[in-house]
């Protein structure tokens, strides 16, 4: 716990423990960093309060409180029903699941029961609390933790649907994103983002906002702790939930268009996918004896060793993809789409191979998994990388600075 002399609130939309999704794994090492500075209290939100492993988040936190969201079925029908209503509403679908009355009522409640001297809001997703903190919480320091800039996302959807038909539904979420970060990033204190072109289109969409980079992060293995060179048939890996529109359409991208030039030239390779799956996936699998689907796993690193490279064939998306920097923290080599390493630093052919189109990528992989030496070479300059700017414990120091400079009203730039 940290001191007694600086509390602070961190609002969740999701319960951040076991950190099995990026999403979760920024939260908990940020709250992990954040209670060796000040008492953190956790106010979160979950349909099944009584089922979330509070106990992980014990020694963290002082208080953690859940608010009950009310239950959405995940049936078609009222998923289809909530989301027409979301659409004619013309709100965006998570930004209308944090405001129900209830919800923010008691989110009111939790905040009084305490004064505190910073309140940290996770997403942009509730960027709409800053005046319900504000009301609350009138002398504390907001600030925003944006894990994306929800906006840019969305418009990538307008511009690329997977569906023709989506474009309306795209282009009102968009709208609605836009309008809250528009509104609210301005109103925090402080706002965070993971990268520099996060920065920049924060920026434009609130050109007073108090913007500084903190980065996404990993935990290094210790170098003896790197696993020699997998032995056996040579397995290519996927980090990432496909319940995540741009995790979805990279992986459809690259079974579809890339994986079978790699399996005419290298028939005994497999494909390992790590993370919550979608029931496409889960029905290729059937049918494809080299295709793992593994879903969600508390711990990567014993699947990891196994993995001869990553693959990050993503199209679209934003903010920095963490599946990188835990690859290079266990000596993985990465092959990436420029989209895929946006925002990390790294340079193409010394740490990331980049690849943009399916001929590309495919050859890459190709090589890559019949020249182990490169394969090396290159997985050697990503763990540099990771070591020197993308460790948990740099980066939960930068936070605690900003912190700090925040409270005594300095600069908060690293």
């Amino acid at each position: 716990m940290g001191s007694d002399a600086i509390r602070l609130a961190l609002i969740s939309p999701e319960f951040p423990a076991p950190p099995t999704s990026g999403g979760k794994k920024r939260t908990f090492h940020l709250l992990d960093a954040l209670a060796r500075l000040a008492t953190v209290d956790l106010i979160t939100f979950s349909e099944h309060p009584e089922a979330e492993p509070s106990r992980l988040l014990h020694g963290i936190c002082r208080r953690v409180e859940i608010v009950r969201l009310p239950e959405h079925s995940r049936r078609l029908l009222p998923f289809l029903a909530r989301n027409l209503r979301r659409l004619a509403r013309g709100v965006n679908p998570l930004i209308d699941r944090f405001s129900e009355a209830s919800v923010c009522e008691a989110v009111g409640r939790h905040l009084r029961h305490e004064t505190y001297d910073i309140v940290v809001l996770e997403h942009s997703w509730i960027a709409h609390y800053i005046p319900l903190v504000r009301d609350a919480q009138p002398r504390a320091r907001i600030i925003l933790d944006c894990h994306n800039i929800e906006s840019d996302l969305w418009r990538q959807y307008y511009e690329h649907p997977p569906k023709f038909w989506h474009k309306p539904a795209a282009y009102r979420f968009w709208r609605s994103a836009l309008e809250q970060e528009r509104t609210y990033l301005r109103l925090a204190d402080l706002v965070w983002v993971v990268s520099e072109p996060d920065a920049e289109r924060a920026r434009a969409l609130a050109p007073s906002a108090r913007v500084q980079v903190l980065p996404n992060g990993t935990t290094p293995l210790p170098r003896e702790a790197l696993s020699a060179s997998a032995t056996g048939a040579p397995i290519v890996g996927f980090l990432g939930s496909l319940q995540y529109p741009p995790n979805e359409s990279g992986m459809r991208f690259f079974l579809d268009r890339i994986w079978p030039v790699i399996r005419a030239a290298v028939p005994d390779a497999r494909l390992m996918v790590i993370g919550r799956p979608s029931a496409w996936l889960l029905r290729r699998a059937r049918t494809d004896a080299h295709l793992l689907a593994v879903g969600e796993v508390s711990d990567v690193t014993p699947y990891l060793r196994q993995w001869a490279l990553m693959v990050v064939p993503l199209l679209h998306g934003g903010g920095t993809r963490m599946k990188i920097l835990d690859a290079w923290a266990h000596g993985i080599a990465v092959v990436s789409t420029s989209k895929g390493a946006e925002g990390i630093r790294a340079t193409p052919g010394e740490e990331v191979w980049i690849a943009d189109t399916p001929n590309e990528f495919a050859r890459a992989v190709i090589h890559l998994l019949r020249d182990a030496a490169e394969r090396h070479r290159l997985a050697r300059g990503g763990y540099e990388r990771a070591r020197r700017d993308y460790s948990w414990e740099t980066i939960a120091e930068r936070a605690r600075h900003q912190v700090r400079a925040l409270l005594i009203g300095n600069d908060v730039s690293p």
